[in-house]
């Protein structure tokens, strides 16, 4: 046999009219088979194969890894995907025995597609791996080819751009040599990489390249695609001009042979006339995108092209035009429920309204845009999407805060502005990685407690709840891989193309929206989803703290005042929130006793661009050594962002949450001054990314109290210690060292000569009071260090830290032979979730330094240190001297400590007031901003 059609096909496929002969051997079965294979009829193959099988002598394995190997792709086509990973499985198993390493190669492969199909992106890589080292030794190129180019496919799928780079690099190789017809696949392919990265010229050379192949084959469509998706690249780096002539020839090239794509390049080309204001010339291009759109019956293309018409007369000012063709577009939108596209109709009505003054429809646009951004977004599934998905809908939550600010709804304009930028990190804390381990011994505590009352376990017979519940975690999980899988399809590519190959080759019309007229199986989707909510409800049924965390949702304003009547925060405390795009900013104050959110709001353009040059000037000045902050710009700063919003706070008052935004996380507040003293020496400061976060920290602080026996209130000082130093980097220094891909230091990294000494004075300090602390130093760090983690209450790390602003994730710890454990790798591994871990102190330069995306969601060492389960946070927004920051650190823990010791009647101390504490011995000693301001706390113990 040889490989078949590997297109996937729906389950049910009809089978021939004819019924099939009677086979009378295996052989006549198998031949019959691949035929039903290579015929598109699935559900033939896969009953004379399973026939074969049982005919088939039990001890000949060479036959049987062959029928298997074939019987699972049947089954994969059918998506019957379980029993196809058993059948491929067995084959693979089989196949090894009997030395057949061809064999094996097929079943691998398509076991991988399976796989990649069911949206288990890292199985079918490494599947694909081992696939393409087997052929690269059987010299197999069509093999070598397939394995290259879907790991490219996959690394392009999961964003890892410069790996889908490198196979599709490979495959290109190999077609070429072998004269492959996929030759324009690998090149478009390669082009869309390029362009993802935002390496644009590069992109347009290998959609050339790419068209100039499908020339000499006299591939019209490839070549239609590839100009118009080199016309989306120009379009995309505003060069209309030439976007405009690439449409045109990429039209003209489809008009003969597919008209849907002439539509699509019609439509793109209006819009890139409209960019270059020739609006009448727009009109009449949409206009015939319009008109062949409704000839070919295709409706969310039409409802595109009219939501582009409305684009048009809005520019002219013919805003009742405008607003009819929007009005339209929703409609049809509405009609077959393409809820994304009716999003984006709400939104431009919602402009236009808002623009003409009009604020109230203007509001009810918005808001319903809103509900159905929050739903396509807490549908998603892939961690990468939702951010990048987050950051598109940021516009949309400006509008609809301005518009509430505009007509006094104090509270709603709160309460989107949670929505705006909590959900990108909640998230992605929705897919943290969960240790099953953890939830399967709470599983056991929860049976053995139904057993103590007499009473039944949900969803587990008895005896069985810990591994009924460990398959509901699995399953949730498969089947949010599934959705990934589906969405990325439908968010990013352009599933109506006809021409697997051509859409390959530059795929989606891109630049101008035009991903609205994907469409995602109807059939597929609702099993999927409908599927994973009804696993849902089982786990909240279950395990209500693992369902918050892959289900989390925005606080309302009443949410939020229930978190002092529930003891989430205590009386004393004031959560400050801030939200700070390009037009404005908004800052809100809530207390306990607040009859509604304490306002503040700066409109005006010349206040807003005085409040960055400040800001930006104190953050240069702050961070840098031998400089002093003046107290005018610290005072500025506090009356711009915080004294409309405290100054009449009550007497109680001793804590801020604060929630920052944008470019203010990099602010250390306490150092602001309100003319009498800095920040600090009225309130302990906490940060936290998003208000939402809050009773999830709060619940996980009350958890942890319990298990281990000890009072709520005395959670944040006490147990055991792990300190780490790092003062001996000589091994950076010998012949350079390589951070990262984007991160260089050709001199390597100076010793700490302080760091051993603020580690030894922590760690005894630690041991007195708990009688319990660990100390590593220099190469035992490396080695010990992730593994002791979980097995700690507080954790101390000392030594330098790097921050890559090209690339946040590869931010990191610097070990003493050069190597980082960066945020990604911390992610990828979950070395920090625990149960047992309250508190880590990275007393190193940069460490809590973070990009903050549109969305609001911080990206970098803070980020993947929460992410991976880490509540409470000690960090650094900038270098730090050696010297300055052991005595601030040695300060702080003996402040921690305070209360502690053995027979101790003192109160105990929060981390935010030990930080303060420690703070304003600092200030007494004279120091300078520089020195102690730096340090900050994420969280809210």
């Amino acid at each position: 046999m040889t490989d078949p059609d590997r297109k996937p096909s729906r389950r049910g496929h009809k089978k021939q009219n004819q019924p099939p002969p009677v086979q009378t051997n295996v052989d006549e079965l198998a031949n019959f088979a691949y035929e039903s294979l290579l015929a598109g009829r699935f559900e033939d193959a896969e009953d004379s194969l399973k026939r074969a099988i049982s005919l088939v002598d039990p001890n000949n394995l060479a036959s049987r890894a062959v029928l298997l190997t074939y019987f699972g792709q049947s089954l994969r086509l059918l998506q019957k995907f379980e029993e196809g990973h058993a059948s491929l499985g067995q084959a693979i198993e089989l196949a090894r025995k009997a030395s057949l390493l061809a064999c094996e190669l097929q079943a691998r492969l398509f076991l991988a597609e399976m796989l990649k199909d069911s949206g288990q992106m890292a199985e079918s890589a490494k599947q694909f791996e081992t696939a393409f080292q087997a052929a690269s030794f059987l010299k197999d190129d069509s093999a070598i080819e397939i394995a290259a180019g879907n790991l490219g496919s996959i690394h392009l799928a999961t964003c890892q751009f410069e790996l889908a780079s490198d196979w599709f690099t490979t495959a290109l190789t190999i077609a070429q040599v072998a004269r492959s017809k996929n030759v324009s696949l690998w090149l478009g392919s390669l082009g869309l990489t390029m362009s993802e990265l935002g390496q644009f010229e590069k992109s347009v050379d290998w959609y050339r390249r790419a068209f100039l192949e499908a020339e000499l084959n006299s591939d019209v469509l490839t070549m239609s695609i590839c100009r118009g998706s080199e016309g989306n690249v120009r379009f995309e780096q505003k060069q209309y001009d030439q976007a405009v002539d690439l449409y045109k020839e990429a039209k003209e090239l489809a008009r003969p042979v597919d008209k849907r794509r002439e539509g699509i390049w019609l439509g793109n080309l209006g819009v890139a006339l409209s960019r270059l204001g020739r609006q009448d010339e727009a009109v009449a291009h949409i206009g015939e995108a319009i008109e062949l759109a409704k000839g070919l019956k295709d409706e969310q293309s039409l409802a595109a092209h009219l939501d582009s018409l409305g684009d048009c007369y809005k520019a002219k000012g013919e805003t009742q035009k405008a607003s009819a063709s929007y009005e339209e577009a929703l409609a049809i939108a509405r009609r077959i429920c393409d809820h994304l596209g009716e999003r984006i109709y709400l939104s431009n009505l919602g402009r236009l309204k808002a623009e003409g003054g009009e604020l109230t429809p203007a509001f009810e646009y918005f808001a319903s845009a809103c509900n159905l951004f929050d739903e396509q977004r807490s549908s998603i599934k892939s961690d990468d999407l939702k951010t990048s998905f987050a950051n598109k809908g940021q516009e949309l939550y400006q509008d609809v805060i301005a518009t509430c600010l505009k007509m006094g709804k104090r509270v709603e304009a709160l309460e989107y502005v949670g929505r705006a930028k909590s959900r990108a990190l909640l998230d992605l804390l929705s897919n943290s990685p969960i240790d099953v381990s953890d939830l399967v011994l709470a599983s056991e505590n929860e049976g053995k407690a139904a057993k103590a009352s007499g009473a039944s376990t949900d969803g587990a017979s008895a005896g069985g709840e810990p591994l009924a519940l460990k398959q509901l975690i699995n399953r949730e999980a498969s089947l949010r891989a599934q959705i990934a899988q589906l969405e990325r399809l439908y968010w990013q590519g352009d599933s109506q193309s006809g021409n697997d190959s051509s859409s390959g080759s530059g795929g989606g019309t891109g630049g101008a929206g035009s991903t609205r007229g994907a469409i995602m199986p109807r059939e597929d989707s609702a099993r999927l989803y409908g599927e994973w909510r009804d696993v849902l409800n089982q786990l909240r049924r279950r395990h209500p703290n693992y369902a918050s965390l892959i289900s989390a949702s925005t606080l309302t304003y009443g949410q939020m005042q229930a978190m002092w009547k529930d003891g989430v925060l205590p009386d004393d405390t004031c959560l400050v929130e801030f939200y700070f795009p390009k037009e404005y900013l908004l800052v809100s104050a809530i207390t306990a006793d607040s009859a509604g959110p304490i306002t503040h709001v700066i409109l005006e353009d010349e206040t807003l661009e005085s409040l960055r040059e400040d800001l930006a000037t104190f953050l240069e000045m702050s961070a840098t050594e031998g400089w002093e902050v003046p107290l005018s710009l610290c005072k500025r700063l506090y009356n711009k962002l915080l004294g409309p919003v405290i100054k009449d706070l009550p007497a109680h008052i001793k804590r801020l949450v604060l929630v920052p935004h944008a470019a203010l996380y990099h602010l250390p507040f306490s150092a602001l001054h309100d003319g009498s003293g800095f920040l600090c020496e009225r309130f302990s400061v906490s940060y936290v990314p998003t208000v939402s976060l809050i009773p999830i920290l709060s619940r996980q602080k009350a958890q942890s109290a319990a298990e281990q026996g000890i009072g709520h209130e005395a959670l944040p000082g006490a147990g055991n210690y792990l300190v780490s130093a790092i003062s001996d980097y000589s091994a950076t220094r010998k012949n350079g060292v390589v951070f990262s891909s984007r991160l260089r230091s050709a001199a390597g990294l100076e010793d700490l000569g302080y760091t051993m000494e603020e580690a030894q004075s922590i760690a005894t300090l630690g041991g007195a009071t708990t009688g319990s602390a660990t100390l590593l130093t220099n190469e035992q760090v490396k080695e010990n260090l992730p593994k002791m983690f979980g097995d700690y209450d507080v954790v101390h790390f000392a030594g330098h830290a790097v921050f890559n602003a090209d690339e946040p994730l590869a931010s990191g710890l610097v070990l003493a032979d050069g190597s980082i454990l960066s945020a990604g790798s911390i992610l990828e591994g979950s070395a920090l979730r625990t149960r047992r871990g309250r508190l880590l102190v990275l007393s190193a330069c940069q460490t809590g330094v973070n990009v903050v995306t549109d969305g609001g969601e911080i990206l970098g060492l803070a980020r993947a240190l929460m992410y991976a389960g880490m509540p409470n946070l000690v960090l650094s927004l900038w270098e730090v001297a050696d010297r300055s920051t052991a005595d601030l650190m040695q300060d702080f823990h003996t402040f921690l400590r305070a209360g502690h010791e053995k027979g101790s009647k003192a109160k105990k101390v929060t981390i935010s007031e030990a930080l303060r504490q420690a703070q304003l011995k600092a200030i007494a000693a004279k120091q300078p901003v520089h020195a102690w301001a730096p340090f900050i706390h994420f969280g809210v113990e």
